[in-house]
């Protein structure tokens, strides 16, 4: 019999949403799973709802530590594989089952995560609307039916939902508690994940609703105090990953520009792949690989590519409209 799948929630206070997102998961959720509950500091009775949810495994945390340090607490009693999952998001039916399938398609997938509404790069489905869990979850299935077993790589997966693989989740360790309140944090650990040899893929026949930063907008992070929570994790995460070797990349990557205007384009991608080990977090190796990827036909990986610069530098135009045209296209 299969092992049952750890299901994490941290939440810092938003009850109505947190009601919501655990009633989903009892509803929606018929593969055996273990409920934990991360009550991160808070002070609008999260903490005594969550006490009173039969058979959840509840952790409470004096403070506010923040997305990682949530997720670091839940990961501290998780067993076998496990799901991420915020605490303004809904589950339709069938989804844990289709995000278990995708992850153990292959044995070196080592994250999963599924299409939704409110998302960033390629997981994002735009223009979507809904008035209840019963039309999200004939939305869900309908998708499921369109793009059954549907997987593509990816170099990023969201944090707002994502199933690791316990392989994966041993060898990586923690989240990174640097990044404080949140962002960049994802980034960081599948980055990790990557270099320890692990896929990430999206599995495009699942779908989870996501609300999108309503912990953030509790907390007053709106506005000019959100952008400069992004601006801050986004150096924090560029100081990390690209550090002294940021010389020896940009020259891999002026080279990987000749060789692509020359016509040679595998040997650009080569090149292309040097610079991005060495520096995983420059926006510039990103776009330039993703042009690359383009060029060579491989259109989803592209788009992935382009994501990834406009995320790492939000104010990077050349990145921003490469995506934009991207999109369009597909």
């Amino acid at each position: 019999m299969a092992r049952p799948i750890s299901i994490v929630i941290p939440a810092f206070n938003q009850l109505d949403y947190c009601r919501q997102c655990v009633l989903s998961v009892q509803l929606n959720t018929r593969r055996e799973h273990r409920l934990i509950l991360v009550d991160n500091g808070s002070t609008d009775g999260v903490g005594e709802y969550f006490d009173a949810i039969p058979g959840a495994v509840v952790i409470h945390s004096e403070t506010n530590r923040g997305f990682a340090g949530g997720v670091n607490l839940g990961l501290e009693r998780a067993d076998g594989h496990v799901v991420l999952l915020n605490s303004d998001t809904l589950v339709p039916e069938g989804w844990l089952e289709r995000l278990e399938a995708a992850l153990t398609r292959a044995e070196d997938i080592g994250m999963v995560g599924p299409m939704s509404n409110c998302v960033s790069g390629i997981q994002q489905i735009d223009n979507l609307q809904f008035s209840s869990l019963d039309e999200i979850s004939a939305y869900a299935n309908q998708l499921a039916h369109d793009n059954v077993g549907k997987l593509r790589d990816t170099d990023r997966l969201v944090g707002f939902c994502l199933v690791i693989r316990e392989e994966a989740r041993q060898k990586v360790g923690r989240f990174d508690e640097r990044f404080g309140i949140g962002n960049f944090e994802d980034d960081d650990y599948c980055l990790r994940a990557r270099r320890a040899g692990f896929r990430l893929c999206v599995a495009g026949d699942c779908f989870v609703f996501h609300y999108g930063s309503r912990t953030f907008a509790g907390m007053g992070m709106v506005g000019e105090s959100w952008k400069s929570l992004m601006d801050e994790n986004e150096q924090q995460f560029r100081a990390k990953w690209t550090g002294q070797n940021a010389k020896e990349a940009r020259d891999l990557d002026a080279a990987a520009r000749q060789a692509l205007e020359r016509g040679e384009l595998p040997e650009a991608l080569r090149l292309l792949a040097k610079a991005i080990e060495l520096a995983p977090a420059d926006a510039v190796i990103h776009n330039d690989l993703g042009v690359t990827l383009w060029r060579l036909g491989e259109r989803e990986r592209a788009l992935s590519s382009f994501a990834r610069a406009v995320r790492l530098q939000s104010d990077y135009t050349e990145a921003q409209e490469n995506l934009r045209e991207a999109r369009e296209a597909l």
